[in-house]
């Protein structure tokens, strides 16, 4: 329910993500089309085994093996800096007659691609059909500015067993910008391996991330100057993106490099070693964006005119960004790192996390409140502080220090409330740049107490009409994600949304009379009440009529998990839903029977739904809280029956029958 705008992407995008979107560009391919392979009869064979093994799969990768090596050179900036060039080859096996594959490599300012070629497999022999793939901008439509470009090749067989294959050559310029290696592909893989050729001058740590629970095959071998590392993966099974499913970095196995020192001409040069090496990076480059404060002062009194207090000031400075200034990704090498200058983003209206941080930051100083430019990974990434990598850190905020508190203030969060916290921040570590120095501090984990919808139904039974009165309340991130979504659409929109929160999605619903709270001030709850005809949920049968006044989210059946489900849920929120819904019916009539009340506890979600009775007044209390976000794979057989037990419940028809 919690609609987020794309945080910048601190280190090179994973290569998963990407892959996304080039599989779309598979639609607009007419041309490239490869002539009929000669298929071995051993090609043929292994294409057979391999579609057992792999039923859903079209194509398999037979081998996917890349290696490393390591050189000294230099950075934009004049660095003196450790570069790593990858060669890579990959072969492609179709298990289909009729079958497909769009094969991306990426590149940008970091990454430059040397070789890029296609082959095709004829009898037991590799011909190659192109040396250079179809070449495009990774983004476009002015939404982002980068610098990240793709070159793909679209492999199509007309053959069960036909085979192509990838080699790649590519470098990279500064090897702190190569941060995580996944071995799991959107295809099955028989085998992906990864080595590295590490020179004497080179220390460097590989941090295995996830790999408990999967079989890995690890070597270190020595010879002369060089130490060779291995990691290899066999019989690896495509990953799938899900709906609302964790992320990569929290469940595959993946390595981190981590490139801690190097000597070159007998100098020791620093890497990552330390989080302190991690924050002089992030420091040197925030220093690097030039602000200059004259139109910040001459601004600043318009934002805060008529404010008088310290928290009005600073409510009317974080509010006016949130509003005023528009969230645009920028990657464009170094420049993709280095915040935008605040008087840039003042100017232009636009700017992506960095840009909004450090506005806000400066805007904030110049009013003369201690507020410091902040660096902090979303929950999308599992890793703590402590790990001296640039894959840490993918968003930017401003934290604010005022009266013995720390005020974690996210621009791109709109239409948050001062003293709120985004949940996508929530629980995180946080680097706080304090000039030479900085403080890691922790954003306040979540409370579900604090993040809740209130329903509250009086609804009357008169004859065959059942009309009443509804009213919805959102709190905390749930009002929030309320305000982010009405606020995006078009007027004409509006009303719509707003009717259909009182009609639950009920298409047996119709709303009417509809009132809210004040929806241009962001800090109250969110309030929205009306009438409500439930006429067509009554069912009259003889002299009785069955009545369901009961109504499982619809939102729950989304996380309903199914045979085909392979990766846990992530639910963006935790949330308490807190219903009272009551039924008033005539004094001539009386119900005959109600449920059993229902009561079930989780370590991380619970639910009460209880009918009571009294006189001709029937009162249904229903409390669902989300504790914990994340349902994992192992827990789906008892998330189940959870929502299959509050689901039955829900379903319950009351009956009214005559006295």
């Amino acid at each position: 329910m919690n609609p987020l705008p794309p945080p910048f992407a601190y280190q090179i995008p994973s290569f998963m993500v990407i892959k996304k979107i080039c599989c779309s560009l598979l639609l607009l391919l007419a041309a490239c089309v490869s002539v009929a392979q000669q298929v071995s009869d051993e090609d043929e064979l292994n294409a057979s085994a391999l579609s057992r093994k792999y039923k859903d799969a079209d194509v398999a990768c037979t081998k996917s093996y890349h290696y490393y090596t390591f050189d000294k050179g230099k950075n934009s900036l004049g660095d003196k800096v450790v570069s790593i060039q990858e060669e890579s080859e990959s072969e492609f096996i179709s298990l289909k007659k009729f079958a497909s594959l769009t094969y991306p490599e990426y590149y940008n300012k970091f990454i430059s691609l040397e070789t890029f070629k296609k082959s095709d497999k004829y009898g037991n022999k590799y011909i190659t059909a192109a040396r250079s793939g179809i070449d495009r901008s990774v983004t476009g439509d002015g939404v982002f500015f980068d610098d990240s470009r793709v070159q793909y090749y679209p492999i199509r067989f007309y053959q069960k067993g036909a085979m192509a294959r990838i080699t790649v050559k590519k470098t990279y310029t500064d090897g702190k910008y190569l941060t995580r290696l996944f071995f799991a592909e959107t295809y099955p893989v028989s085998e992906q391996r990864y080595e590295f050729k590490v020179p004497d001058w080179l220390q460097v740590d590989f941090k295995l991330m996830n790999f408990d629970g999967y079989k890995i095959e690890k070597s270190q071998t020595k010879k002369n100057s060089y130490t060779t590392y291995v990691f290899s993966m066999k019989d690896i099974q495509p990953y799938k993106s899900e709906y609302k499913d964790l992320g990569l970095a929290y469940t595959e196995p993946h390595i981190i490099i981590q490139i801690r020192s190097f000597e070159n001409k007998g100098e020791s040069l620093p890497g990552f070693d330390k989080v302190d090496d991690v924050y002089g990076w992030n420091n040197r480059l925030y220093n690097m964006a030039g602000n200059e404060t004259s139109s910040l002062k001459t601004m600043l009194p318009k934002i805060i005119q008529g404010k008088t207090t310290d928290v009005d000031k600073i409510k009317a400075i974080y509010y006016w960004v949130q509003d005023n200034i528009r969230y645009i990704a920028y990657e464009d090498g170094y420049s993709g790192y280095i915040p935008a200058p605040a008087q840039d983003v003042l100017a232009k209206k636009y700017g992506d996390c960095k840009g909004m941080a450090n506005l806000l930051t400066e805007l904030l100083k110049l009013a003369g409140y201690d507020a410091h430019f902040t660096w902090i990974g979303t929950r999308a990434i599992p890793y703590s502080q402590t790990l001296p990598a640039l894959c840490v850190n993918n968003h930017a905020i401003s934290t604010l220090y005022m009266e013995g508190k720390q005020y974690f203030l996210d621009a791109t969060e709109k239409y948050a409330p001062f003293g709120e916290n985004a949940f996508r921040i929530q629980g995180k570590e946080a680097m706080i740049a304090k000039g030479d120095k900085f403080e890691i501090k922790q954003v306040p984990p979540a409370n579900v107490k604090d993040h809740s919808i209130i329903t509250r139904a009086d609804f009357n039974l008169n004859g065959d009409v059942l009309n009443g009165k509804v009213k919805v309340v959102f709190n905390g991130n749930e009002r929030t994600s309320f305000q982010q979504t009405y606020q995006d659409l078009p007027v004409t929109s509006q009303e719509d949304f707003i009717n259909n929160i009182l009609e639950f999605g009920n298409d047996n619903m119709v709303a009417s009379k509809v009132k809210t709270s004040d929806l241009k001030n962001r800090e109250i709850p969110v309030q929205i009440e009306g009438e409500v005809d439930l006429s067509n949920n009554v069912n009259p049968i003889s002299n009785d009529k069955y009545i369901s006044i009961d109504f499982f989210p619809k939102t729950l059946e989304r996380y309903m998990p199914d045979e085909k489900r392979t990766r846990g849920y992530d639910f963006d929120y935790v949330l308490t839903y807190d219903d009272e819904i009551a039924l008033t019916i005539p004094a001539d009539k009386k119900f005959t029977d109600i449920p059993d009340k229902l009561e079930l506890n989780s370590e991380g979600y619970s639910f009460t739904g209880q009918y009571t009775v009294t006189g001709n007044k029937l009162l249904l209390k229903k409390t669902l809280t989300i504790k914990n976000n994340v349902i994992k794979v192992n827990e789906f057989d008892k998330w189940k029956k959870f929502l299959e037990s509050i689901k039955e419940f829900s379903k319950y028809l009351i009956t009214v029958t005559p006295k």
